[in-house]
């Protein structure tokens, strides 16, 4: 009897031995989960029991298995190889039939599906062709086609122009008025009071032309008239003068009147030359006064503008075109005005002289676009035809990050959003396990989502080989569901899990089981001793 039942320790011991072996075997395999066993003793029974004082007849394997704990995470320069940190398992079709592993090594085949050294195809969520994942489970395929270009239709400007700047090409206020032609004589028929000289043209202090001015004499007795101007705007005061004694005259005008905010100009005109008679009608009443308007914008000269903005924008071909936006203040407080060119043509703006009026509040906010109270404070460009064979282009201005401060010019942000036509440059996988493809055009697309199994009884799993493990009875059915969710651990990209194998546990465990098996044979050999002696007995 005691033959067997040492046998049976003996057979329990290499056992155990065998487990022990198969895990450092195993101890540098990606995914593998370390196997432990389990003993029971044997006791003879009958229908009725066992005796009180009955004696174990040895011990047998109540069972082996596999311990799911986490393994150590290590990381690799595959972005495709995926570790698991937490429960659960990848997801994969070997033709048609669902296995599952821990093992993420994982790569692409000549058809772009997601595959491990198995050639099983790693299983996701799928997107649609705008990126969105749908929840439709599938084989994870990569698609590398090029991603079509995009028009773009929105310039959108995070830009401060400076409060402080000055004013190119600046403007200046009319001063003095001429009357007549140099070296004429201008004659006042009092006959014909009151008299208006042909109109002239003035400029405000806003840098404004006036072109509908007059100046009007009225005769009050003998030689003595008033004189003021009419249809230049706002309000002008009235001045006498005496002809042949009053040499000069000066007239104040507010060219927007009291309620406005410009200040008053002084013009003064010579009035020596005048003369007077009565009947034979008025001679050389012409008057033309100084000033100038602001200069013409030119882009070729950076004396003429402020500021500029460049950026690309793209048609619908996906060709690249070179948009750029100038600034240029004007005379009137708190006014800038915008020229939009491409590819050098200008893009004509809603102003007589192809800008558009960009108008800021004293606290340095944009307060109107184009005379249009903003919020919105953007605005539709003119079509713009690229050639080519393209569509013609139609540009949204986006200025709600546009400011006015002092400080400088600051150019915060410039953005649009067309794109050109992109190549697969890369993959990234988030630690939800959603694969973004990113592409030369700096454009990225979901294509699909690692998808997660976790099992009620892991343990159950039948064990395949190639570190996959199949459904059983005993696993339960697994639940499906994206990393991060659930009891589902996050997903590690460019990393690996290695064995769970502790070595040094290991080893100990074996030293264990050599004792046992010794200890064994030893009581074999005794037996044999023992057996030995009643045989000689005589």
């Amino acid at each position: 009897m005691a033959f067997q039942t040492a046998l049976s320790g003996i057979n329990s011991a290499a056992a155990e031995l065998n487990v022990i072996s198969n895990n450092v075997a195993n101890a540098s395999t990606t995914g593998f989960k370390q196997s432990t066993i389990q003993f029971a003793d044997v006791f003879a029974t009958s229908n009725l029991g066992s005796s009180s004082n009955a004696i174990g007849s040895g011990v047998k394997i109540a069972g082996v298995t596999q311990q799911f704990s986490q393994g150590n995470i290590e990381f690799t320069d595959n972005n495709l190889d995926l570790a698991i940190s937490g429960q659960g398992f990848f997801v994969l079709n070997d033709n048609g039939n669902n296995v599952y592993t821990r093992s993420g090594t994982f790569g692409v085949d000549r058809n772009g599906f997601i595959v491990n050294p198995q050639l099983q195809r790693l299983t996701g969520y799928l997107a649609d062709n705008s990126g969105n994942i749908t929840g439709a489970l599938g084989d994870i395929q990569l698609d590398t086609s090029d991603i079509a270009p995009q028009a773009s239709t929105q310039m959108t400007f995070g830009v401060n122009l400076n409060a402080s700047a000055t004013v190119p090409s600046s403007a200046v206020t009319s001063a003095t008025i001429t009357l007549g032609s140099a070296g004429t004589t201008q004659v006042l028929d009092d006959g014909d009071s009151p008299v208006t000289t042909a109109a002239f043209d003035l400029v405000d202090n806003y840098g404004q032309p006036v072109t509908t001015a007059q100046l009007q004499f009225t005769n009050t007795g003998g030689n003595n008239w008033d004189v003021t101007m009419t249809g230049a705007g706002g309000t002008t005061t009235t001045a006498s003068l005496t002809v042949g004694t009053t040499g000069s005259v000066t007239l104040t005008w507010d060219p927007d009147g009291a309620a406005g905010t410009q200040s008053p100009v002084d013009l003064t005109f010579d009035t020596s030359a005048l003369t007077q008679a009565t009947g034979g009608g008025n001679t050389d009443l012409t008057a033309v006064a100084t000033g100038a308007v602001q200069g013409n914008f030119d882009p070729t000269d950076a004396a003429t503008f402020n500021n500029s903005t460049t950026m690309t924008v793209y048609d619908s071909l996906g060709s690249a075109h070179l948009a750029t936006v100038y600034y240029r203040k004007t005379d009137i407080p708190n006014q800038w005005e915008s020229y939009v060119f491409v590819d050098g043509n200008q893009i004509a703006g809603a102003q007589p002289n192809g800008s558009d009026l960009l108008q800021f509040s004293n606290s340095g906010e944009l307060s109107a676009i184009n005379g249009v109270t903003t919020p919105p404070s953007n605005y539709i460009l003119a079509p713009y035809a690229p050639g080519s064979g393209a569509a013609p282009m139609t540009l949204t201005m986006d200025y709600s990050s546009l400011s006015q401060y002092g400080g400088g010019f600051n150019v915060n942000s410039l953005s649009q959003d067309g794109y050109a036509t992109g190549r697969l440059s890369g993959i990234d996988i988030s630690d939800t396990g959603v694969i973004l493809a990113r592409f030369t055009n700096g454009q990225s697309r979901t294509l699909a989502q690692v998808a997660l199994a976790n099992f009620g009884n892991p343990q159950g799993l039948t064990q395949l080989g190639d570190t996959s493990w199949a459904e059983s009875f005993e696993s339960g059915q697994p639940v499906v569901s994206a990393p991060g969710s659930s009891s589902l651990g996050n997903v590690q990209s460019g990393a690996l899990e290695s064995s769970n194998v502790d070595l040094t546990e290991q080893l100990v465990k074996m030293i264990t089981a050599q004792r046992n098996f010794q200890a064994n044979a030893q009581v074999i050999s005794t037996e044999d001793t023992v057996t030995q002696s009643i045989i000689n007995i005589r």
